[in-house]
């Protein structure tokens, strides 16, 4: 590498530049935050950039040892996402206060940032307000990550592997199959899977008598076009799953409050319907006669989409607790508490979290986009036995 070329002013711009990212983690900032900042960003390269920092502030952090497993999972989408800042990271030394490695790696190497560029993204960081703590920060970590009592709790907390590669399975076979009904059916098993499960696990947890509900929260990153219609489908799922979300519009990050095992339920399903919102919408295109399809028919479809994908998930909920109750040897009725109890822990933790929100107010939307993508959720049966029709 190129140490020895590397200015005394750039390397004081990387050392502010690594000082402001760790101050704003102390701010409530995480890894998965910064970089999605720096996506959205006029410059394309910062993102680069700033995966590049993060990753070699988690090596010299040594986070993988010692932050939480949702940290450590960010970090791992990162280092995917942005190869070269991964090897870049993987490669600088992280002993000493000299940074003039990783200057080298960012200043001589592609894509070739410049001073102004890391002075700028310090700048950005900078001025970054306190945010919620959603995770502990590093100034908190111990010296090795130690087992979290509550979430250590197998079952309650964390989806069987089995389960989830069995919803994982169902969900990708809905993104892959040409035919509109296959993909419902697929998806509503997913959901009736998750969440009898869930509903098994509380009945457990419930019977233990190990405690409080365990409610944790995460951000999801959204990016454009039609940012607001994704974040309509992203409610809908969360309300079908007893989770609460809250959005911020200026930065495109939402959060969603939940428990451990309804929160990857709806990231799961979240990231699975927004592939076959898309083709949908796509399809639509296709079999459009005359005209071209506009932005406001396409922000109608999305939310109509999401409108009546919200209904039938919470059928395809209440057709899983009903089945739940029966496996159990119980009627619903002695269910309806346990699921109480949970939503109240979900709002509880929502209210501590954000005491401070409102409702959005809903738009008028393009009617033969909502109409369209009405369709799209709802023109054929759920019924396994049916006939599927290509769209």
């Amino acid at each position: 590498m190129f140490d020895d070329e590397v200015s005394p002013q750039a390397a004081a711009a990387v050392h502010t530049l690594m000082g402001e990212l760790s101050a704003a983690y102390e701010r409530g900032w995480q890894p998965a935050d910064v970089v999605h900042l720096a996506r959205r960003s006029k410059e394309p390269s910062d993102a680069a950039l700033a995966a590049a920092v993060v990753l070699h502030e988690a090596e010299r952090t040594r986070a993988v040892h010692r932050a939480p497993r949702d940290w450590v999972e960010q970090l791992v989408t990162v280092g995917e996402q942005y190869p070269a800042a991964s090897r870049l990271a993987g490669r600088v030394p992280v002993d000493g206060p000299d940074v003039r490695a990783l200057a080298a790696g960012l200043l001589f190497e592609d894509p070739y940032h410049s001073v102004y560029q890391l002075t700028d993204l310090s700048s950005t960081w900078t001025n970054l307000p306190g945010w919620t703590v959603l995770t502990p920060p590093p100034s908190t970590w111990p010296v090795v990550r130690v087992a979290d009592p509550v979430t250590a709790m197998q079952g309650e907390t964390e989806a069987d592997a089995k389960v989830l590669n069995r919803i994982r399975g169902l969900l990708a076979k809905a993104e892959a199959t040409d035919f509109a009904e296959e993909a419902e059916i697929f998806t509503a098993k997913a959901q009736e899977l998750m969440t009898r499960y869930a509903i098994n696990a509380a009945l457990l947890h419930t019977q233990s008598g190990t405690g409080n509900t365990a409610v944790h929260s995460r951000r999801i990153h959204l990016e454009n076009p039609y940012v607001k219609e994704k974040v309509h489908l992203l409610t809908e799922i969360g309300d079908s799953n007893r989770v609460r979300t809250v959005w911020f519009s200026s930065l495109a990050i939402a959060t969603v409050v939940g428990t451990p095992l309804d929160l990857q339920q709806v990231d799961m399903l979240f990231t699975s319907l927004l592939v076959q919102a898309t083709r949908a919408m796509q399809f639509a295109d296709a079999d459009s006669r005359g005209g071209s399809r506009t932005t406001s028919f396409r922000k109608g479809f999305l939310a109509g989409f999401a409108s009546r994908i919200g209904q039938r998930l919470r059928d395809a909920d209440s057709r899983a607790t009903a089945e739940a109750a029966d496996e159990a040897s119980i009627p619903v009725s002695d269910l309806l508490p346990i699921l109480a109890t949970k939503s109240e822990a979900v709002d509880a933790e929502f209210d501590r979290l954000f005491p401070r929100t409102k409702k959005a107010r809903g738009r008028s939307v393009d009617a033969n986009g909502w109409y369209a993508g009405q369709a799209a959720a709802d023109d054929a049966s759920l019924a396994p036995g049916d006939r599927a029709l290509r769209r």
